[in-house]
This record gives C-alpha cells, sequence and structure tokens, in this order.
C-alpha cells in the first residue's frame, strides 16, 4: 500500500508540474491572444501580470501589483502631478501613467497589443488616492470596446474588472471610444492620454 502511495504522489506531482509548464507557456483565450504571432512570445499580456503589463482578473491580485507601484517603475511614464479630470471624464483629480508600449506609439498609430494606463485617482484635495483605474489594450489593430481590459476600483468596491463591450456600452468602453473623434476629445484607440 505505502508503495502505491508513493507512486501516486510522484505522478501527482509530475502531472503538477507539467501543468505549472503547460500554463506559464499557454496564452489565454483565443480573443485576448488574437494581436500574438503563434504560441505566447515575450511581449503579449499574461493574466498574471509583470512590471510592464497590469494583471487580469483577481482584484487581490491586480490590487497587489497596484501596491507594489509596478506602474512607477521602469518604462512607466507618469505626469508630474494630480490635475482635474479632462473630458469627459468622470474621474475627477488624476494623474496617468502609461506603460512602455503606450508611451511610444508615435500618433496617429494604433496602439500595440500590451498598451497600458494606470490612472491614480484622487480626493478633492489632490494629494490624498482614493481609485485606480486599468486599461490594458488585448489586441493590436483597430479597436472597438472588446479589446481593451478595463479594471476601477475607488476604496474598496471594483467598478469594473474584465474585457470591454464590443458594442461600447460598458462604461469604461462608452467613455473611451470617444478619444480622438474631434478637438474637445483629444487622443485616439480608447486613450485620452498618452504620457510620452
Amino acid at each position: 500500500m505505502i508503495k502505491n502511495i508513493k507512486t501516486v504522489l510522484k505522478t501527482a506531482t509530475a502531472i503538477a508540474a507539467m501543468a505549472v509548464v503547460a500554463s506559464a507557456s499557454a496564452c489565454t483565450d483565443d480573443d485576448t491572444d488574437a494581436g500574438c504571432p503563434a504560441g505566447c512570445p515575450a511581449g503579449c499580456p499574461a493574466p498574471a501580470g509583470d512590471a510592464q503589463t497590469p494583471p487580469q482578473g483577481s482584484d487581490a491580485v491586480i490590487s497587489a501589483w497596484i501596491t507594489a507601484g509596478s506602474y512607477k517603475g521602469a518604462g512607466w511614464k507618469c505626469e508630474t502631478a494630480a490635475h482635474d479630470a479632462r473630458s469627459p471624464s468622470p474621474h475627477g483629480k488624476n494623474r496617468i501613467c502609461s506603460n512602455t508600449k503606450l508611451a511610444q506609439t508615435a500618433a496617429p498609430g494604433l496602439y500595440p497589443f500590451g498598451a497600458a494606463s494606470v490612472k491614480e485617482l484622487f480626493a478633492a484635495d489632490g494629494t490624498t488616492i482614493t481609485g485606480y483605474a486599468i486599461g490594458l489594450k488585448l489586441n493590436d489593430g483597430a479597436s472597438d470596446g472588446s479589446k481593451w481590459y478595463w479594471y476601477e476600483k475607488m476604496g474598496n468596491s471594483v467598478v469594473i474588472n474584465g474585457k470591454g463591450a464590443k458594442a461600447n456600452t460598458d462604461v469604461c468602453s462608452g467613455c473611451h471610444a470617444g478619444a480622438g473623434t474631434d478637438a474637445a476629445h483629444p487622443g485616439r484607440d480608447f486613450v485620452y492620454t498618452q504620457v510620452p
């Protein structure tokens, strides 16, 4: 019986190791990875995130990534100070940071797969952070709401956490669809503010 238990444990350990390897090299669903070449090469936004890419899914994981200050690290460009929201933002005072892919994409080009921004949301005093908003492009090419991942949290309340709607009916996609539509709504490709 002990020999059988050892065999079962060895088999379970081997299966677990294969699962870890597979999950480390596997891409997520087809929609998320459509902008990547075959496989899951470096530069594709993985659900777990990295120094340049906000994680997706778990509020706890996203909050930990934010708390660690990952969006203020190497390659990220941030506005120097909080400011009043730009039209049509409902966010009040905020400060925006752009990752390398977003910051270095020259106008009028579309943002690439993995372009991301983090918006610090402030209380009226302009010094107390009360929340965060994240945008992450999930596909190369022309965008619609479903090509962006949105996350917003105010205090302990998650406002949105997931892929946008193709019809731009979710709050974030609906607002960001206006980027670049006229002089009062600068930007492009669902991004109003690019921090170069």
